[in-house]
This record gives C-alpha cells, structure tokens and sequence, in this order.
C-alpha cells in the first residue's frame, strides 16, 4: 500500500513522467494511471486490492455445457473448435467464450494428461529467506532527480536484508554496469560474499530473454552468489529495501546539492545515521549496525577455474551465446559467451543445465532448445 501511494501521488505530482514512475517501480504504465486515477477518487483506501468476480454472474446453459462434454469426448477437440462448430450451426446463437468453455473442460475433468512438457520455471525466482546477517544483500536505484548543477544522479542502495544494515548509498551519473559493479565488488571486500543478491529486473541487474542473464548476474554466480529476481511488477518483494528508500526521501538529512562529492557528502551522513542511530521496526527496534556482521566468506582473488562433476556433458558457450548439440546449434545467451556449462542427464532427452555450482535452466533435447 505505501508503494502504490507513493506511486499515485509521484503521479499526481506531475514532476515525473508516466515513463519515469513506471521504470522506477518496475511496473507497467497503465498500472501508474490505474494507481493515480483510484487515489483521485478515493484516497489511499481505494487503492486495496478488488474483487475481480463479476457483478452479474452467470452460468452457462445445461444444454451448451453438456454440448461441450459431449464433444470433447467424441472428437477430443479443443475450446476453439468447439466454439467454431456451435457459430457453424448458428452464426445467431448466444454462445459462451472461449474462456468459457476451456473451464467447463477442467470442471468436467477432460483436460488431456499427454506428454508435452510445462515451461520450466526460472531457478532465479526462488524466494530466499535469509536466517542471519550476511547472507542475503538487496541492490536497487532510487529512481533518479536532478542535482543542482542540471545532471542526473541516480542513487544506488545496497543493504543486508536481514540486519537492514545499509552496505551502501552512492550518488552515481547512470546505471551502467561499469560504474555499479565497482562498489558492489567494494561492499564485498569490505563485508564478505553474500550467499544471494537480490534484484528487481531491470538494467543492469536484470535482462530480457532466456534466463534473465545479465552480465551483472553471470558475475555474481562466477563468485558463487546466487542471483535472484523478484516478480516483475511486484516491488514489495523487495519490501523492507523500499523502505529504506523512503526513509531516504523522509530524512531531514536529505537534500539536493550541486556536485556529486556534495551529494555523497548527504547520502554518507544518511548512511551513518541510519545505521548507527535510527531504530528500526522491523527488526525489534534494534540498530541495524548492532544486528549486522559480515559474511564469513572472503572475497576469491583470483577467482577459481569452473569445473564440473564426473557424469555432466560439458559445452563451451561461444561468441554468440550458443553451443552445439549434435550437430545442431542452440541458443542460449551472449553473457555466457566464452564460458563453459555443465549438463546432467535428468529424464529421457531432459536436461540441468549449470553454470559453476548454479542450475540456470533445462536442456530439452528433443526439441533442441533451452528452456
């Protein structure tokens, strides 16, 4: 709900764009209008979740249901040439969805059981719970505002999830991967190698395609620290790190300054603040600095070769993110390029596929893609 609410008033403000608000918050723009125009109307209590059964329920007629049944057994045909065969014998007639008729086939238990093969869900959407300080680090942007001089600075936030330490607060020109990847390496040194980081999915955390392979999440795996996105659209996934953006915007400590070492001059005193003076709720009152130490796991310099157990097939990815499989080439992804992965064999022509230690998808062999 406080995510929502800062959406529609950040919308209602008119300093930010759809584009921007949407971007920021991981979300589509329709849902910043839906957000913006509900609080319009009725404030921040009209921004709770709705009941989405219809008004007016209706239930199809025993005659076309048992119609449906029917010839689901006959023919084994699906909802589409159902309904294509009822407009055959009346263009005129009154009836139901597509929609409609593939529940009345799950009702009636007529779903085919055959052998085609779910889509594999991404190993990088697993929720982790971290159980101690050091084990799980969240990383974000908060958004982006202009300092005085004109140029952009877009904060990047670090924290440990469990002490709800802040690990870092950096005033930065952009989001590109050279100039983030150099304090996030700073805040493993400094505190240890977590055991995931978790991410919204954006640039530069994120990518688009198969996997959601991203330059930034091949490197953390090559330190062995598991990637982990959240649900696109979902930032409270991420919840207790968004607060800690908020609590940025509150503090009087905050303020928009001309150069970026002014800048950080303001986020360091945030930083130390927060720390080691603010209680916080949602860890019992307690200073984050009391509750935080770091990981036991040191920073790898150098960073070890990749090897794999006897038993798995081993590929090399190339320069344009594929590999061969008996004769055949399949894609897979360019941030993997150069890299080899390890396959073991888990059913008839299915696949795991791993990079170092991490299972980052499935191999379908018959099919010859990766899923």
């Amino acid at each position: 709900m406080d995510i929502r609410e800062q959406i529609a008033v950040m919308a209602l403000s008119e300093k930010y764009s759809i584009t921007e608000i949407a971007e920021r918050f991981d979300v589509t723009r329709p849902t910043v209008y839906r957000y913006r125009d509900r609080f319009r109307e009725g404030g921040r209590a009209n921004l709770l979740d709705r009941s989405r059964a219809p008004l007016t329920p209706r239930r199809t007629a025993e005659s076309i249901e048992q119609r449906v049944i029917e010839e689901r057994r006959r023919f084994g045909f699906g909802a589409k040439k159902i309904l294509q065969r009822m407009f055959d014998d009346d263009p005129n007639g009154s009836w139901p969805a597509r929609s409609t008729i593939e529940q009345i086939i799950r009702r009636n238990h007529l779903t085919r059981t055959g052998s085609r093969r779910r889509r594999y869900p991404s190993p990088f959407r697993q929720r982790f719970q971290a159980t101690e300080p050091g084990q799980l680090q969240a990383i974000d942007f908060k958004g982006e505002f202009r300092l005085r001089n004109g140029r952009w600075c877009r904060p990047l936030t670090m924290t440990d999830s469990y002490s709800r330490y802040l690990l870092a607060c950096r005033a930065l020109p952009s989001i590109r991967l050279d100039l983030v990847w150099p304090v996030v390496e700073e805040v493993f040194r400094e505190h240890g190698l977590p055991a995931a980081v978790l991410s919204d999915n954006g640039s530069p955390f994120g990518a688009h395609g198969l996997g959601r392979f991203s330059i930034f999440s091949v490197r953390l795996m090559e330190l062995g620290i598991q990637p982990v996105f959240i649900v696109p659209g979902h930032p409270e996934q991420n919840g207790s790190h968004e607060r800690m953006h908020r609590s940025l915007l509150e503090s009087p400590l905050f303020q928009r300054m001309r150069t970026f070492p002014q800048q950080q001059r303001v986020f360091d005193a945030f930083q130390s603040m927060y720390n080691e003076d603010r209680p916080h709720e949602g860890i019992d009152m307690q200073r984050p600095a009391r509750r935080h130490a770091p990981s036991p796991r040191p920073f790898p310099d150098p960073i070890p070769p990749i090897e794999y157990p006897d038993g798995f097939e081993v590929r090399r990815v190339d320069s344009n993110g594929g590999f061969k499989w008996c004769g055949r080439y399949v894609p897979i992804s360019t941030t993997l390029s150069g890299r080899p992965i390890g396959m073991q064999l888990v059913d008839d022509q299915l696949w795991d596929v791993y990079f170092r230690t991490f299972l980052i998808g499935r191999f379908d062999e018959s099919e010859r893609r990766f899923i």
